[in-house]
């Protein structure tokens, strides 16, 4: 009876401590069904992003900002207000709240209570809670009007905690109020103006000169940059922080010293943390162990998401979770998986592979109903990815999914936790980011342990004049037997077969399924095995676009041979392949946060296109036929269009990685000689008319500039005559080559607005006024190939030629302005809203002179020029530096696309180039984040924003692209310390380039003066020539423009 007594009172106590008596801890806004109070309320929600709100870097301040601070309405997803729109994507906006805390009881629940005006319904709607790093989800239907989180013991902490709120699904969400209840002890304390948010040992050392050290990482969020006074035990580091959120590593001394330290930070006299750690040895950080892989993964298209992608990788193995619809691949927020697949190019895909158990299904399954097909959930917790891996476990399943890859290879290992009915299950159809048609299928058992084939693939819908038939041969070969090898042709499933095909599978029917693809060809495999509990099967595939001999060599070559069923070593291999290659640019600054930004964009600068011979040299060409690589080294490369990359992408070719730039120039030469023309896109190596113009040309001018002239310089000279002089005509064999807008603006010196130029099936499609601009610019490009090659009339005809933009300049307006066929001005023209430019207004490409920059000063008048362009930097500055929603007129600079991402470098012609400096650093901030959702506001386009920024980052631009005969480079704003490039040795002189920057800091963006080898410039400039030979570029850097800094 007394043990029953106490086991009473104990339970009764324990009860007491978990749910104790709640008290109101912090409010926001009264609990009165009304938002007035809130900031924007009450329909002032089109200013939501201009107002600062949705950007994840801005934190509210519980204790000390007021509801006249936080928004009136969070927006979910489909939300076009907050930036939704169908070109843009979803917008997925957070909601940061910091908060400090004294006197919180680790043993005791705390509630977040947020009270709701209204609710815009969508199916499957809910809000998450983030509690520091913790997820709580509330579901919410359309007369919901509370909802409460119950935050687990300990979740809370002493100090500074971070809440963020996000609306999944649904329109929007309008507060009345919210609040934070629990222990009446607990107090909520101001913010101040040095907020230490953490502080902790790294799970790494770094190299410190010759030694190595573990640092201590320091969280700050401060309002203003400070310093602070670190003493670690005996010894004093007094570190200059910036404002907003940052990450320091702060270095501790040798390792062997001592184990224990002691760490006390001060400012201006008051200690504001102290905190002992024990340090102990750890692995040393490489560069690639910074690169973020789910960046930008919220938002994304096909071409980004987490995977082991290798430089240009053939294989680009990732998980796939989005229906199909444009930009779907991989959505961050999407917390199930419909499988891995092995091909993430545009209008490409193939082979999605799904580990499951129990019942079959057969089909995938939707985003928001996964348990209709063979979806799993995840826990978000449990998914990693870094370079060379990705893991996650498949809680429906319990199956943990491991994947790794070569180029052209993968290796995947999925460990079957429950062994109720395990097979891997091989699915040929599947959504994907276009419309897609499989036409054809063929599989083989070759054994127990081998299953080969091939899959005609077929996709047509995107908008663009192509056509995107392959087929994709594979070889799949397992570590462990199957026991039966299984299949389906759309609904009907075969039990027991030796091969697949849609042709030949009357007899071998066991059943049929339901299957909601019955108007389009649907086929998959699946392969039982036997298994215990904890067994795991690993699978090998090698792939190829020519022959099923081909890909069982590329998996020799690649993985079989060298690696065997080393898991671990073929993960190795692809870390120190992109190692080696980020040795090339090294960066110098103590801030994580920034060695995060700038290692995961140089490494989205490299891995999303794709090269297409295998390991032989063979590859199918535009013709359908085998090709064969005829020099050593060589590769062919595919990708979406190359529309911009003479902004971004090739420049950063041509100064760190020459041999790209060799092999895309290939790749042009073999198009030529093979095809005729030289490709606007060419994925998977067909012609494919996407986007404006001829992009290749200065693609291949600038390399041969820049001295990378391993190529046929007269064919070349022949296509670039051609490209620049023929009609454009549709190709036999799928797609369109040669200028859209050829003849008209070859007989009338530009491009006329026609009424019919949006009609697919018009001859002025795709005609844009603004083609204008770019056919100038790439005159230009083949005038200056034509001068290296002494080829003077072919120079001057072209140079005359470059001048066409002028005839749509209008000086009246001072715009380029839309003209008729006849000559006639196109009347009542916004710069804005004009009609006839590509992805872009008259305002955008009144700039896109890219070769005469001076001209177009001089007609404008450098005041205007200057004033017109600051004003339009200071309005898109509002929501980041790009167009809300694609609203180009609202919202000028549009950094998130390739119309003007040289915007910022046009200050650079005129008196005042510090705005150059303020401007290009601002993008860096502020168009640039990191994390799934903030990394790249707009569309990535396979490497071309990433590549902007390392440029930028470290202080060059190219405006003309590099073509001229003597390439320069544009000097900006530096953000590292200090940074090293080794310039290569087959195509350079094989010695170091140094870029410091004294003073640099977030703050200190102005260049004061620049010298290099000890010389001081009298330019804004540099000319290559003299980069190429090494040397140090030094910036002395100010918080303040300095008119004489080029004087």
């Amino acid at each position: 009876m007394k043990r029953t007594i106490v086991q009473i009172i104990f339970f009764i106590y324990c009860i007491a401590n978990v749910y104790p008596q709640y008290s109101t801890i912090w409010q926001l806004g009264k609990t009165d069904n009304s938002s007035k109070e809130f900031a924007l309320a009450p329909d002032g929600k089109d200013r939501f992003i201009i107002s600062g709100f949705g950007d994840n870097k801005k934190y509210f301040y519980a204790g000390e900002h007021t509801p006249a601070d936080f928004p009136y309405i969070i927006p979910g997803p489909t939300a076009e207000w907050a930036g939704s729109s169908y070109w843009a994507g979803q917008c997925r906006i957070q909601l940061p709240i910091l908060i400090k805390l004294s006197d919180v009881n680790p043993l005791k629940k705390y509630q977040w209570n947020i009270f709701i005006e209204n609710v815009e319904y969508e199916d499957c709607m809910f809000l998450r809670l983030e509690v520091n790093g913790k997820n709580y989800d509330s579901p919410i239907q359309p007369a919901t009007k509370q909802l409460t989180y119950s935050i687990q013991p300990g979740n809370l902490k002493e100090g500074y905690n971070k809440i963020v709120m996000q609306l999944f699904n649904g329109k929007s969400l309008t507060f009345d109020a919210i609040c934070l209840n629990g222990p009446q002890e607990t107090q909520i304390n101001k913010i101040g103006d040095t907020p230490i948010i953490s502080m902790k040992m790294a799970d790494y050392e770094l190299e410190q000169g010759k030694t190595r050290t573990q640092p201590l990482l320091l969280k700050t969020i401060t309002k203003k940059s400070r310093t602070l006074k670190i003493q670690i035990n005996q010894k004093e580091i007094f570190k200059q922080v910036e404002e907003g959120e940052n990450i320091y590593e702060i270095p501790t001394g040798k390792l062997k010293d001592q184990s224990k330290i002691k760490v006390k930070i001060s400012t201006e006299g008051q200690t504001v943390a102290t905190q002992e750690f024990i340090r102990s040895n750890q692995r040393l950080r490489r560069s690639i162990d910074y690169v973020d892989q789910f960046a930008g993964s919220s938002g994304s298209r096909w071409m980004i998401g987490p995977g082991p992608w290798m430089p240009f990788g053939m294989v680009k193995l990732m998980p796939d979770n989005e229906d199909a619809h444009w930009k779907a691949g991989y959505e961050y927020n999407v917390e199930n998986i419909m499988g891995f697949s092995h091909i993430h190019e545009w209008t490409m895909t193939g082979l999605l592979m799904m580990p499951t158990t129990g019942d079959l299904k057969i089909q995938p399954g939707t985003e928001k109903q996964p348990d209709c097909g063979y979806r799993s959930r995840i826990n978000k917790k449990t998914e990693t990815a870094r370079i060379g891996y990705y893991s996650v476990n498949l809680t429906d399943y319990n199956i943990q999914a491991e994947l790794t890859a070569t180029t052209r290879s993968s290796l995947q290992r999925y460990t079957f936790n429950k062994a109720e009915q395990p097979r891997i299950l091989v699915d040929f159809f599947f959504p994907a980011e276009y419309d897609w048609n499989l036409d054809d299928v063929y599989v083989k058992k070759v054994s127990d342990t081998e299953i080969e084939g091939w899959t005609l693939n077929d996709c047509r819908s995107t908008g663009y004049h192509g056509v995107q038939r392959y087929k994709l041969h594979f070889v799949m070969q397992f570590d462990k037997p199957f026991k039966t090898m299984n299949g389906w042709i759309r609904n009907k499933v075969y039990s027991q077969i030796e091969q697949l095909h849609k042709s030949n599978m009357k007899s071998r029917q066991v059943f049929t399924v339901e299957n909601n693809s019955q108007d389009k060809l649907d086929a998959g495999i699946f392969l039982d095995f036997n298994l215990n509990t904890g067994d795991d099967v690993m699978v090998r595939t090698g792939i190829s676009l020519v022959s099923i001999d081909n890909a069982r060599l590329n998996l020799e070559e690649e993985i079989a041979r060298p690696f065997g069923w080393n898991f671990d070593k073929v993960v190795t291999n692809q870390q120190d392949t992109w190692e080696t290659l980020f040795q090339r640019v090294s960066i110098t600054t103590d801030n994580y946060l920034l060695k995060q930004k700038f290692y995961t964009n140089l490494y989205r600068s490299i891995s999303p296109r794709t090269i297409w011979n295998d390991v032989n040299g063979e590859w199918i060409d535009m013709n359908g036929n085998k090709a064969l690589i005829d020099k050593p080294g060589k590769s062919v490369y595919g990708g979406d269009s190359a529309w911009g990359m003479h902004w971004t992408l090739g420049p950063f070719y041509n100064l760190l990685y020459p041999e790209y730039m060799s092999n895309w120039i290939y790749t042009y030469e073999q198009f030529y000689r093979r095809g005729g023309w030289l490709p606007n896109g060419n994925p998977g190596m067909k012609y494919f008319r996407v986007m404006i113009g001829n992009p290749a040309l200065p693609l291949i001018v600038s390399g041969y500039q820049h001295g990378i002239r391993d190529f046929d310089s007269q064919l070349m000279y022949r296509a670039l005559i051609h490209q620049q002089t023929a009609t454009m005509i549709n190709y036999p064999g799928g797609g369109q080559v040669g200028n859209e807008s050829y003849p008209d603006y070859i007989t009338k010196g530009y491009v006329p607005l026609y009424d019919d130029a949006w009609d697919w099936n018009s001859p002025h499609y795709q005609s844009y006024v603004s083609n204008t601009m770019e056919y100038s610019y790439q005159d230009y490009c083949a005038a200056q190939y034509f001068d290296a090659l002494n080829k003077k009339d072919d120079f001057n005809t072209f140079m005359k030629r470059s001048d066409n933009w002028k005839n749509i300049f209008d000086p009246s307006t001072g715009y380029v302005r839309p003209r008729r066929p006849n000559g006639e001005w196109i009347e009542n023209t916004n710069p804005y809203h004009a009609p006839g430019f590509c992805e872009g207004s008259a305002w955008q490409f009144t700039w896109y002179v890219p070769h005469d920059v001076k001209s177009l000063i001089n007609l404008i008048g450098e005041r205007q020029f200057i004033d017109r362009l600051n004003a339009g930097f200071a309005t898109s500055e509002k929501v980041s530096f790009n167009a809300l929603g694609d609203n180009m007129g609202a919202y000028p600079i549009n950094h998130g696309n390739e119309t003007n991402m040289q915007a910022a470098y046009l200050f650079s012609y005129t008196s005042e180039p510090w705005h150059t400096q303020k401007w290009a650093r601002a993008i860096q901030e502020k168009y640039y984040g990191m994390g799934p959702r903030d990394a790249y506001p707009g569309d990535e386009d396979q490497g071309q924003m990433s590549s902007w920024y390392i440029l930028s980052s470290i202080g060059l631009f190219q405006m003309d692209g590099g073509c001229s005969k003597d390439p320069v480079w544009l000097l900006g704003s530096p953000r590292f310390d200090r940074v090293e490039i080794l310039l290569d040795n087959t195509y350079y002189s094989g010695k170091k380039l140094i870029i410091k920057a004294e003073n640099v800091s977030k703050d200190n963006c102005y260049i004061q003066y620049v010298r290099f080898n000890n010389k001081r410039l009298s330019n804004n400039y540099i000319e290559w020539s003299k980069l190429k030979k090494g040397g140090t570029l030094h910036f002395i850097m100010g918080d303040r423009p300095n008119p004489n800094a080029f004087k």
